[in-house]
């Protein structure tokens, strides 16, 4: 009798529990840019295997599922994965959107699909993470990929620095264009508005010869969401606040097609921003407030076989200079030095909107159109036309009143691209381009630079093999630069002061540079899990016309600087090795690098500093030596469950230079971050919906030339030898809090995200920070930012 009750319970309790596991998930997966169904997509349900194929219209169907916590993963050949957690307690619907790679009018990096890379060490920011930096500025939002650091001048000024290297040796690719504003100027941050972009991606390296052989740091791709063509009125709405500047940002797209039958696309953007004078943990940063609008258009057509596209920008900006860093005398320059405190009368300022003198305005335009035709045998040709004009004023403090500025300058860049792929092919792929480049740089009032005139050749040739699990590329490029009108806008174009006597013949005469570039990618594919690569490559870059001829006041940067006329080309030669590992709860990169870069230039500190009219101001000068940087970057993400994760990562830089037996100074310190992430179950009306904690360590840098001819004198007024004005700050460590939700409210979709940087308000300097010679750096900062599409 119980062995009869015992198989009585087991078979109810079986079947009620099989009639519980008969729900289902069920959904469609689309395009994100051109919203598309994509057929095809692989679907899997990782706790229990089960992996199915998108039919034709999109769709998908899982069947008899118990209820439970489920991790759902997309994958499409030609698509950025996408993962997410469920809780399923009913019948579901899932729906997924792709970002997709394939684009005919733009030059796109394809990461993470059925292809292996070959650009080596990359990193990006897409979604939420790229959500999480909206309302800062490019180099900002950068620092959130492994391996980026940021030149830092106060507040507002911030410029990548990749694996030790920035400026001119990182090269910024706007909408496919090659980005020249006066990059050269370490205060000069990149002109662009990152709501532009749908993806932010670093290739780390040179690691393509299609970008140009100077990009010997890597390449920085900005690069907007493909053209919908669409009849429906779709954009967004992206608002931000922040409160330690008490800054406000809107930012607002519209897109739809002219014609109904959708050959046709527009696109309007615009932001405007605003922010006020920046907070240390200890006083308000005088002056540091920022002003800012942008806008960009874009139309596009197109047929099966052809298409062309057209697109323009405008970026104005108008940034205040922390008044501290502009001291009147030698002595309370050295005292403000010592002391590493601004003077009372710039601690005391209290908040304020109002940008006064010193400031920077500058306006950057640029157009871009760019035509593709599809040949026979796959091929195609594509064309692209480009313009840009960059204007860049500085205004001093002066006794008397005047609306002019003190330094203006203007850039004019017209590049025409030409470019043949060819894929007809199966394992193979390949493209020739031309490119050139001519520009034409006007300064008006006080001297820094000359005026100059130049004109770029490049050639180049890629070819990419692949069979089975093997893949190899090769590229090679010719570049030819000649710098010629080069000329002092003053009446008397040979006098000392702009340093001309030492270069006969028509003012300052002419440059010309000329090189190869080369690079090999070796990769292989273990498995679905693990996949290696090797780069090789050699690039060269030469002198930029600040390092040839600079002599006097950098404004911004509030440091005087000298060129070097005769400087020579560098020569850089690259190995760089990577891992990339994604094996069930285990996501794992590590890249490793070696550099050699012969005749590398960088910014000296010189003694003494200089009193001008303009004030008393550091003095630094351009020097050349055989500098080798090793380094490495690590990240490793572990799932502890379908609720938690934690990931850390990490990038150690040691920059040596070989000349003088030393270390290579302004080079960035060893930096670790980890980050503890907890997903919550979706609920109807919100989705997605994370928190995360995390710190970040910044070790002193003590790898620096250990003496110097720059006299340091102390608050007890002892004096010793230094190779920089002040000695590298302490190491810091920072705690910050994100949280980040998707909500549904009256059918309508928004995505919130809200973080809290420096939670503990913690006094430090960053050694890249070139005002560290004046002030703390910015103190708590809590934001809040909202995407509303429609």
């Amino acid at each position: 009798m119980r062995s009869l009750l015992l198989i009585f319970l087991f078979v109810v309790g079986y079947h009620a529990l099989a009639a519980q596991c008969t729900h289902t998930i069920r959904g469609v997966v689309k395009d994100e840019d051109q919203k598309t169904l994509l057929e095809k997509a692989t679907v899997s349900i990782l706790e229990l295997k089960k992996v199915l194929l998108t039919d034709a219209a999109g769709q998908y169907i899982f069947n008899g599922l118990c209820p439970g916590d489920y991790t759902i993963k997309v994958t499409h050949a030609d698509c950025q994965s996408v993962e997410i957690h469920i809780h399923l307690k009913e019948d579901m619907v899932q729906d997924f959107t792709l970002s997709h790679t394939e684009n005919k009018l733009k030059e796109v990096v394809v990461v993470g699909a059925a292809t292996m890379r070959t650009e080596g060490m990359t990193g990006e920011l897409k979604g939420r993470e790229l959500l999480s930096t909206r309302g800062a500025s490019l180099g900002e939002s950068l620092q959130k990929i492994n391996g980026v650091t940021v030149l830092q001048t106060g507040n507002n000024i911030y410029k990548p620095v990749i694996q030790g290297l920035h400026s001119s040796r990182v090269l910024i690719l706007n909408n496919g264009i090659r980005q020249e504003g006066q990059q050269w100027g370490s205060e000069h941050a990149p002109e662009i508005d990152p709501y532009v972009a749908n993806r932010l991606t670093v290739i780390k390296g040179a690691a393509s010869v299609r970008y140009g052989g100077d990009a010997i740091g890597g390449v920085v791709l900005v690069e907007p969401r493909l053209l919908q063509y669409k009849r429906a009125l779709n954009g967004e709405v992206n608002l931000a606040a922040f409160s330690n500047n008490r800054q406000g940002v809107v930012s607002a797209m519209v897109e739809s097609s002219f014609d109904k039958k959708e050959t046709t696309s527009w696109r309007l953007q615009g932001t405007f921003k605003r922010g006020g004078n920046a907070q240390t943990p200890s006083y308000w940063l005088k002056n540091s407030g920022l002003e800012e609008a942008n806008m960009s258009a874009s139309l596009g057509w197109r047929k099966a076989n052809k298409g062309m596209e057209a697109f323009y920008s405008l970026f104005n900006t108008r940034i205040g200079i922390f008044s501290g860093a502009h001291i009147g005398n030698l002595t309370d320059l050295q005292n403000v030095i010592a002391s590493q405190e601004p003077p009372v009368n710039i601690r005391d300022a209290s908040f304020s909107y109002v940008i006064e003198r010193p400031y920077q305005y500058v306006q950057h335009q640029l157009f871009k159109w760019k035509g593709y035709v599809e040949l026979e045998n796959n091929q195609r040709i594509s064309l692209t036309m480009s313009t840009q004009y960059n204007v860049r004023k500085e205004f001093d403090i002066v006794r008397s009143e005047t609306e002019l500025p003190q330094l203006r300058l203007d850039l004019l860049t017209n590049i025409a691209d030409l470019v043949w792929e060819h894929y007809a092919e199966k394992n193979v792929k390949g493209s020739v381009g031309l490119n050139l480049m001519h520009q034409n740089n006007s300064i008006n009032y006080r001297y820094f630079i000359p005026n100059y005139s130049a004109f770029d050749v490049g050639i180049w040739g890629a070819e990419k093999y692949q069979k089975d699990n093997w893949q190899f590329e090769v590229g090679l490029r010719y570049d030819h630069r000649n710098r010629f009108r080069i000329s002092d806008n003053d009446k008397a174009p040979f006098n000392l002061l702009a340093g001309n006597v030492l270069l006969p013949g028509p003012a300052y005469g002419s440059k010309v540079f000329s090189g190869l570039s080369g690079t090999g990618v070796l990769a292989y594919k273990f498995d679905q899990t693990l996949r290696t690569s090797v780069t090789v490559s050699s690039a060269w870059r030469s002198p930029q016309i600040n390092e040839l001829f600079s002599n006097g006041l950098h404004h911004g940067a509030a440091r005087i600087e000298k060129g070097d006329p005769f400087l020579k080309t560098e020569r850089a030669f690259n190995i760089l090795g990577t891992m990339v590992l994604n094996k069930e709860k285990w996501e794992a990169e590590m890249g490793i690098y070696q550099k050699w870069i012969d005749d590398f230039i960088y910014l000296k500190p010189t003694y003494p500093p200089l009193l001008t009219i303009r004030g008393a101001f550091p003095a630094f000068e351009y020097a050349q030596t055989n500098a080798r940087l090793t380094g490495s970057d690590l990240s490793v993400l572990y799932k502890i469950n379908n609720h938690l994760s934690a990931h850390a990562k990490g990038s150690i830089l040691r920059a040596f230079d070989q000349k003088a037996d030393t270390w290579l100074i302004q080079m960035p310190a060893d930096r670790y971050e980890t980050e503890l992430q907890y997903m919550f179950v979706d609920g109807k009306k919100w989705k997605q919906s994370l928190v995360k904690v995390g710190f970040q360590h910044v070790t002193r840098q003590k790898r620096v030339p250990p003496t110097g001819n720059i006299e340091v004198k102390d608050l007890l007024g002892k004096v010793s030898m230094q190779s920089d004005y002040i000695a590298p700050p302490a190491a810091y460590t920072l705690f910050n809090l994100e949280a980040s939700t998707t909500a549904l409210f009256r059918k309508q979709r928004f995505e919130l995200v809200c973080s809290v940087t420096n939670l503990f308000n913690v006094e430090y300097r960053d050694y890249m920070n070139s005002f560290r010679y004046f002030s703390l750096d910015r103190g708590r900062n809590i934001s809040l930012k909202i995407k509303l599409p429609f």
